[in-house]
């Protein structure tokens, strides 16, 4: 029977026997989880996939939806870290060696093979196997490879990315068969090229930079006067996708779901296009910072505006104003629109200042002239 993908997305999501459990991670996992999903968006951005939802902590650890509205295919990732060494057999399968298994008598040779099931790579394809509707394969991504031997004498951990169908016979067969154990009675073999081995270069200890880093390169062919924002926009995503991996209720409506769980991609190019104004309030602002040196303001003073501006934009990007700064937008706001144009800069930030410090009294000079000189900024582009 066919099911609505939506209602199918939901019902997987909903399954406890498939639950990943975010505890599990250290702060290590979750971080190299979370800088993984952004270098992900971006990849995606790259490729033009016309629509993407990401979901944390619903379908293992990051499932991916080629659609928010109608999805026809999924993509299932475990992304784990490891502090050292590569993955094992043991450690992805939980299963003995081929070789060990042949020496077991054939009764004791079934109960191993549902070990399986607790293992990474066993969990993982019980989640692929669990749609029917929707495409789904699934992927194992890590900072290091996995030591598993292919056809042909080559391994895994020089040749990712891989499926498993790449395995050498003894380890294939003997994988396909323990995954075996997950399906219903007349199902037909595991299919292994559906589950594919990945390693990603992002360091454990400093995910931040080396992510910064390919966001400044995608910024500068995308935009080159965007790229100083990298390192904003990137702490901006990750503030946006942290509380996502906190399962809390049973979600009973496919909504409810991606609101709690889901990031989008209509909201990654929200958080792109907020970038569009902040290089042209920079520089409408820098107009105006030029136009104040020459009525008499000292360099000092412009250096502390033009700082304390960039740490505006910061927040604004962040979506980290405080409540203070948003009142305070709004007066300077009504305090522009009951003045004319002023014949000079300086005596007109000099007034509103007087106006507007009583009411901020504990805001520093430089950060309450920057607001102000943005907001003014901001209505003479609105008026062209």
């Amino acid at each position: 029977m066919t099911v609505d993908p939506l209602s199918e997305v939901l019902n997987v999501v909903n399954r406890k026997d498939l639950a990943e459990v975010g505890g599990s991670h250290n702060q290590k996992g979750i971080e190299f989880q979370r800088h993984w999903a952004v270098m992900r968006m971006f990849e995606l951005e790259q490729e033009r996939t016309k629509d993407f939802l990401l979901l944390f902590e619903a379908i293992q650890d990051v499932a991916i939806l080629d659609s928010c509205s109608a999805p026809t295919a999924i993509c299932i990732y475990q992304v784990k870290k490891k502090d050292r060494n590569e993955w094992k057999w043991p450690d992805l399968t939980a299963l003995g060696t081929p070789k060990t298994l042949r020496k077991s008598t054939s009764v004791a040779k079934n109960k191993p093979l549902a070990r399986v099931q607790n293992s990474p790579l066993g969990k993982l394809y019980a989640s692929v196997h669990a749609f029917n509707t929707l495409k789904s394969s699934g992927h194992f991504v890590s900072n290091v490879g996995c030591d598993l031997p292919l056809a042909g004498g080559t391994n895994a951990a020089t040749s990712v990315p891989c499926a498993l169908s790449a395995l050498a016979t003894d380890h294939r067969d003997l994988l396909s068969k323990s995954l075996a154990t997950i399906h219903a009675a007349g199902e037909p073999a595991p299919n292994l090229s559906n589950i594919h081995l990945g390693k990603v270069a992002i360091p454990v200890d400093d995910p931040g930079k080396y992510i910064v880093g390919l966001v400044h390169i995608f910024l500068e062919n995308r935009s080159a006067r965007h790229a100083g924002q990298a390192r904003a926009l990137v702490e901006s995503l990750l503030a946006k996708i942290a509380p996502l991996g906190a399962r809390t209720d049973t979600c009973k409506t496919f909504v409810e779901m991606r609101e709690q769980q889901g990031y989008s991609k209509s909201e990654f190019v929200d958080a792109l296009g907020t970038l569009e104004t902040l290089p042209d309030l920079q520089a409408n602002l820098e107009t105006w910072l030029s136009q104040l040196a020459q009525e008499g303001m000292g360099f000092m003073e412009i250096t502390t505006i033009r700082s304390a501006a960039a740490s505006i934009y910061r927040r604004q990007l962040l979506g980290a104003r405080s409540n203070d700064e948003e009142q305070l937008i709004l007066e300077c706001i009504e305090w522009l629109a009951a003045r004319p144009d002023p014949a000079l800069l300086r005596p007109f930030f000099q007034e509103a200042y007087n106006d507007l410090h009583g009411k901020h009294p504990s805001m520093k000079v430089p950060e309450l002239l920057a607001h102000f000189a943005l907001q003014a900024v901001n209505k003479c582009v609105d008026q062209t």
